[in-house]
């Protein structure tokens, strides 16, 4: 069966607490009798978050929606991966054509926040150059490769605008010249428990709404 692709549009998101991580997958294997202790790695880390957001009025509404059309832990949810603390640019919005109008919608187009790939990298560099990007890439900046997130450990100025990049998870697929890297990560992710995201709100008509969140490997 082939399963659902729900979109979380980047304004919707309006996150309380972030806490997305890597899940790097150890498996420890206890003390042995001189006192050590070991950790087999056997298999692929993927990144995790339990963020909640605050909704409220036709926002809960919408959000019972996308969760219907999710169908509990069977849809995919593409979400950017909002971090303030690591991406101060602009996120992902829609944005109108250059003389104001928009489509007959009224929706404008999407933009991204992006750079691009300043030399070629094989799948499990650790190393990326990029350039072309509006803001200087941060440490702990959460980046990805199309849906493929990855963090930045340290950066160094090339040049003007050029940049290298260290990252962790490696890349997990290989890039070329050229190519786009978003600025703010976008993942594909499930939801952990299939009550995920419920909604209770009273008079208010206000909730915060709590996920979970784990990255899908298999594509």
């Amino acid at each position: 069966m082939q399963r659902p692709i729900v979109t979380l549009p980047a304004d919707f998101m309006k996150f309380l607490q972030v806490d997305w991580d890597i899940d790097w997958r150890g498996q420890g294997l206890g003390e042995n009798t001189g006192g050590g202790s070991s950790t087999v790695f056997n298999r692929f880390p993927r990144w995790t978050g339990a963020p909640s957001m605050f909704l409220e009025g036709a926002e809960l509404a919408q959000w019972r929606g996308i969760r219907a059309m999710a169908q509990g832990r069977l849809g995919i949810y593409r979400l950017p991966m909002v971090d303030p603390i690591g991406f101060g640019g602009a996120s992902s919005a829609e944005q109108p054509f250059a003389n104001g109008s928009s489509f007959a919608t009224g929706a404008g187009f999407a933009a991204e926040p992006l750079c691009f790939a300043a030399l070629s990298a094989e799948r499990g560099a650790d190393q990326i150059r990029v350039s072309g990007a509006a803001v200087a890439p941060r440490i702990g900046q959460i980046m990805s490769q199309g849906h493929l997130p990855f963090m930045v450990t340290w950066v160094s100025e090339v040049a003007g605008g050029v940049f290298d990049l260290g990252i962790q998870m490696p890349l997990r697929a290989s890039l070329a010249v050229g190519d786009h890297i978003r600025l703010e990560g976008m993942g594909l992710f499930e939801a952990v428990e299939g009550s995920m995201g419920r909604v209770r709100y009273d008079a208010s008509r206000a909730a915060q709404v709590k996920l979970n969140f784990r990255e899908v490997l298999s594509r």
